[in-house]
């Protein structure tokens, strides 16, 4: 499968810069050690065998990346504004696929810089979700007590607005008031179930108010992957993407 070269590559490359082991019974011990740097740049010859190895691999990974999975009238981008058209999107198709895993919950919560690009207007591909989403990130529910809740609150005030859904709340001299949650005005005596991502849940971005909830569940579902099925039960309806700002965070400066 490798040519000799490959192969005396590999071979070099296993002892550089580790220990020669000598031994005649189950025990080793150290007798050396030997260090040599190996190049790779521009002037490395091209290994024709190792392209051919892993090229139909490519050819997959790049069909179902330019797969398209719905479409959206619209381009959904993200300002520095306190409610975007990213924000909502991304929050909406999360809130309506962990809902699906567990009908308790209430709200959800991610982060501006957590979502790593927009979307234009047209077709939408597999690409497209891993671009907004590139990281492992797990979907989890929380159950947060009022005052974690509170500070969860406040968090999305001092920034200014974060992405959220099943919350609303208006903002002044970033402090939050009309704050509704799941329908109903918050209320600090009562428990709130997040719908989130692993990285906030284990105090990503501040967030030390997350990483100790009442309960925590792992959902079994990616952020990415409940993006792409959101996208494509969308699609499958015969509907494609026209999301609104709905002013559910509204930052007043009067």
């Amino acid at each position: 499968m490798f040519s000799s070269k490959i192969y005396r590559y590999v071979t070099h490359s296993l002892l550089a810069g580790s220990a020669l082991l000598l031994s005649c019974n189950r025990h080793f011990s150290v007798s050396g050690n030997q260090y040599k740097e190996y190049s790779i740049d521009q002037q490395t010859d091209v290994d024709s065998s190792l392209i051919k190895y892993y090229l139909p691999y490519k050819k997959q990974v790049e069909a179902e990346m330019s797969r398209v999975i719905g479409r959206s009238d619209v381009a959904l981008t993200k300002p520095s504004e306190p409610e975007t058209l990213m924000g909502d999107f991304f929050s909406d198709a999360i809130l309506t696929e962990g809902l699906k895993k567990d009908p308790g919950i209430q709200f959800t919560l991610a982060t501006k810089g957590g979502l790593r690009t927009t979307f234009p207007k047209g077709d939408l591909t597999v690409s497209h979700a891993f671009e907004l989403m590139p990281f492992e990130n797990e979907l989890v529910v929380l159950t947060l007590t009022g005052a974690n809740t509170q500070k969860v609150i406040d968090f999305i005030a001092r920034s200014e607005g974060q992405p959220t859904a099943g919350i609303t709340m208006k903002i002044k001299n970033k402090k939050a008031y009309d704050v509704v949650i799941g329908g109903k005005p918050f209320d600090i005596n009562q428990h709130y179930k997040l719908l989130t991502y692993d990285y906030l849940a284990n105090g990503g971005d501040n967030l030390d108010c997350l990483s100790n909830p009442v309960e925590s569940k792992v959902i079994d579902k990616k952020v990415r992957d409940a993006v792409i099925d959101y996208i494509s039960d969308l699609t499958r309806a015969g509907k494609t993407i026209n999301t609104k700002l709905d002013g559910r965070i509204i930052v007043v400066n009067d």
